[in-house]
């Protein structure tokens, strides 16, 4: 039992990463700009930091070697590491400096001075660091004059001689410092921008593809529907799609999605009745996806009934193209307003096709609550003796409680997922409202997603709902 659990565990881990990793190299595809951008950013401000606050260093060398005066070969040879040992300290010495600023005519010696010894023999390294070249050149040829006043009363009288002299120095360092912040600030933009696109991917992970639907959610997946292209014409301002419009076939793939939806959903009604069709949140197409789902139902030979239950935003109306003004549902269930007088019968050509629509309202209602009303559920029984099935388009479900209030009428629920658009955690939000309230999620759409056709790929989120460019539908 134990192994079993732990074995689950590490399977849903490994899943979890894999997961993510895809969610990563996603998100990199619209993301790499912004690393981009940090990068150079970063790089170009260090850059330019570094260039107007840098210091020249300049460095004056020598290196010499040291013996003692009238020492005698063998005195010199025995002496060499002593010295070698000795000079830097003389050298280095307050008393040195103190005669070489008075040598130079000043306050003090305009630079940092070092002495290093080569093991084992009397040749020394001097250098001179400072940030005037002129002058640290000047510190060392005064340190190599200066040496006997201070070096005699150590060890008598010696000698240097100058076996290499650097010169007067160049600053030699600003490239490779200037190079180095550009590195440097290049590295802490790339970091940064890597930074973001972990938290960006981990604060919009959404779900993209059917195998994303069936790997998080345990729902099943009832299909994929395709971007709907619909062609632009001056005279038509209705921007809103049903594919009763496709008079030329140009959209078949997702008529065809749509048939494969419906005959799967048929399958999971059974004798059910009444369907509702919500979202997570806003712009995710639910509206577009109930209209259609209806058309295609009323095609294929069901008596349907549509009712625009998002009083907040009745969109329905607009899909279908509805002249003149309905009373629509709200007026219905108050009982200002006759079920007759409020219902619209869709026609393909004048021709009915079975499907009557019943709209929202003409304008944005609030009047929530008389969703979950007796009236409502009266309503909804006497469409039930009439028709074969009652499709309520509602709100969405992870935030706004509409949804809730409608589910005591309901037999089940048909979930509309946008593709790459609602963050997982509000689409979990969502089907947990749902379950806990005991309706059953009879599947998911994938709306805007990729399918295998050619010529489609995701549905971009700037339409809110509304696909990109339509034409009839062919006969079901």
């Amino acid at each position: 039992m134990n192994e079993n659990l732990s074995s689950h565990s590490e399977e849903l881990e490994k899943i979890n990463i894999i997961s993510f990793l895809n969610d990563l190299l996603h998100r990199l595809r619209s993301f790499w700009w912004v690393i981009l951008l940090l990068t150079v950013a970063f790089g170009a401000a260090s850059y330019y930091r570094t260039s107007t606050h840098y210091s020249p260093s300049y460095t004056a060398e020598a290196t010499v070697s040291v013996e003692i005066v009238n020492g005698g070969s063998n005195a010199n040879r025995n002496t060499a590491e002593q010295l070698g040992v000795i000079f830097p300290y003389i050298l280095t010495s307050g008393a040195l400096s103190d005669v070489i600023a008075a040598d130079l005519g000043l306050s003090n010696v305009p630079g940092s001075i070092q002495v290093s010894c080569i093991s084992g023999t009397n040749l020394l390294t001097i250098t001179v660091t400072g940030s005037n070249p002129n002058n640290v050149y000047a510190v060392l040829q005064s340190m190599l004059k200066n040496y006997p006043e201070v070096a005699q009363f150590v060890v008598g009288q010696t000698m240097l001689t100058v076996i290499d002299d650097s010169g007067i120095p160049e600053d030699t360092g600003r490239t490779s410092v200037l190079r180095g912040s550009l590195t440097r600030g290049a590295v802490v933009g790339f970091l940064l921008g890597a930074v973001l696109l972990m938290v960006y991917t981990v604060t919009t992970r959404t779900i993209r593809d059917e195998e994303d639907l069936r790997t998080f959610l345990n729902v099943p997946c009832l299909g994929t529907l395709p971007s709907y292209k619909k062609k632009r014409r001056k005279k038509n301002v209705n921007t809103e799609i049903n594919i009763l419009n496709d008079r030329n076939g140009s959209n078949s793939d997702y008529i065809e999605s749509m048939r494969l939806i419906r005959t799967r959903l048929e399958r999971q009604l059974g004798d059910k009745q009444v369907l509702m069709v919500t979202s997570s949140i806003p712009g995710e197409g639910k509206s577009t996806v109930a209209a259609n789902l209806a058309i295609s139902m009323a095609r294929k030979g069901k008596s349907v009934i549509l009712i625009d239950c998002d009083l907040r935003n009745p969109t329905q109306g607009k899909v279908f193209g509805l002249k003149g003004k309905y009373p629509g549902l709200v007026p219905v269930l108050q009982g200002k307003a006759k079920l007759e007088d409020a219902l619209y019968e869709v026609t393909d050509h004048g021709e009915p096709i079975g499907l009557t629509l019943l709209p929202g309202a003409d304008h944005e209602s609030k009047l929530v609550e008389i969703l979950g009303s007796e009236e409502m559920r009266e309503l909804l029984e006497k469409l039930k003796k009439r028709v074969d099935v009652v499709i309520l388009d509602s709100p969405p479900s992870a935030m706004l409680v509409d949804a809730m209030i409608m589910v005591q009428h309901v037999d089940g629920v048909v979930y509309v997922v946008m593709s790459d658009f609602a963050k997982r955690s509000f689409i979990f939000r969502g089907m947990d409202e749902l379950t806990s309230n005991g309706v059953e999620v009879l599947g998911c759409i994938l709306n805007g997603g990729k399918t295998r056709s050619k010529g489609y790929g995701y549905y971009g989120s700037k339409g809110y709902g509304y696909y990109s460019t339509g034409t009839k539908a062919k006969s079901e």
